[in-house]
């Protein structure tokens, strides 16, 4: 029998797991493959739901446990910084100890770059998941830099490999896969609203908006502002919220306090289901998680898209922008509950991140990579 692919893998929050779930599902299946998960960030943070458990409930094996957040961290770009660097001081260890074949990395996420620095710097292979991408903020700079550690790119879509030639990657090595978190929302179960409305005090089956919105770290002084603009235009609207707390990018501390001053039901953390449940009940999204434009146009929802941190992604005509006011925050609300022209457009709306397929299609092509390729790195041009 030849020798299973090791693959290791670290996940810091719930934006990088739920992409990384299916993957880790076929391959905790797959003879020919074997994974070494590292758990870190927000998954080990008791204020923020302390997700981990939720990984374990998954039935997924931790390898190692990394703790990325002392309790001097501020919330502010220094903090940032310096909690990348306690992954970055403890992963040489942990990879050496592992010796993977590949890593697979993701996104634009912190204790993901800190995993592509190390393994360049370890001659191990790469592969990265969602480069190419344009957003905005300080994920920006984290995606594209990945992208230049990696040896290959499973994108989202034509757009984002287009991009990527232009950056100087080799064709040959970028693969358009899709977006994984659109098949862990496929594969999810729904959720009986009657325990959602017990579990949050909001009543599920009436007509709600789900707000989830971060910190643009480019932009931290004027977090405070930002989302009061936000949750003045819902209080104008008279519509029933649910909040998703923000993660703990800078800024994110004037957030969660308008956020719990208001009268709005929230939570720090869903699950997979939870989440799936909700965004195909609400009315729209409001906000400026990548969830609005990853997923939202798979459940034929409205998007309201605020400010600058998506701004550049690829959308569908599913989203609506608008600038940090409230008034015109307002007014797109009242598109998406009243015009009844885009409702019905948006119907027939289809998502260009893909069809929920994506994990396969990964690692049917991880099977086939020349793990035993030189990892050094030339500019194509």
């Amino acid at each position: 029998m030849s020798k299973k692919i090791k693959i290791a893998l670290i996940t810091e929050r719930r934006a990088d797991y739920s992409r990384f779930k299916p993957l880790l599902e076929i391959v905790k299946k797959d003879k020919q493959l074997e994974y070494n998960l590292i758990v870190t960030g927000l998954h080990l943070l008791d204020n923020h739901g302390k997700t981990i458990n939720e990984i374990k409930k998954d039935g997924f094996k931790i390898s190692h446990k990394l703790k990325m957040f002392y309790n001097s961290y501020k919330g502010d770009g220094a903090s940032m910084v310096e909690s990348m660097g306690n992954i970055l001081n403890e992963i040489p260890k942990v990879l050496t100890n592992i010796k993977p074949d590949l890593i697979l990395a993701g996104f634009d996420i912190g204790a993901n770059f800190a995993i592509v620095v190390t393994g360049a710097h370890l001659n191990i292979p790469i592969a990265h998941i969602q480069g190419g991408e344009l957003s905005g903020s300080i994920d920006e700079s984290l995606r594209h830099s990945m992208s230049k550690f990696s040896n290959f790119h499973f994108v989202s879509n034509d757009d984002s490999k287009k991009r990527l030639i232009k950056m100087g990657e080799n064709k040959k090595n970028i693969f358009v896969v899709g977006c994984p978190s659109i098949d862990a929302l496929k594969n999810a179960k729904d959720i009986n609203t009657k325990l959602l409305n017990k579990k949050f005090g909001l009543k599920f089956d009436d007509k709600f908006a789900c707000m989830l919105q971060h910190p643009v770290t480019t932009e931290n002084k004027s977090s405070e502002f930002q989302i009061s603009q936000t949750l003045k235009a819902l209080k104008l609207s008279k519509i029933p919220t649910f909040i998703i707390l923000p993660n703990n990018d800078s800024g994110y501390v004037e957030i969660i306090k308008k956020i719990k001053l208001s009268n709005y039901k929230w939570t720090s953390t869903l699950s997979i289901d939870e989440y799936k449940t909700i965004l195909k009940k609400c009315a729209f999204v409001i906000g400026n998680s990548s969830s609005g434009i990853h997923e939202a146009a798979t459940y034929k929802k409205p998007v309201i898209n605020i400010g600058t941190r998506q701004n550049k992604r690829l959308k569908s005509f599913n989203i609506l922008n608008a600038d940090y006011k409230y008034r015109d925050i307002k007014k797109k609300i009242d598109i998406c509950l009243y015009n009844k022209l885009f409702l019905k457009k948006i119907q027939n709306v289809k998502n260009p991140y893909g069809d929920g397929k994506s994990a396969k299609k990964i690692i049917k092509i991880i099977k086939k990579l020349n793990l035993k390729l030189n990892t050094q790195k030339v500019n194509t041009y």
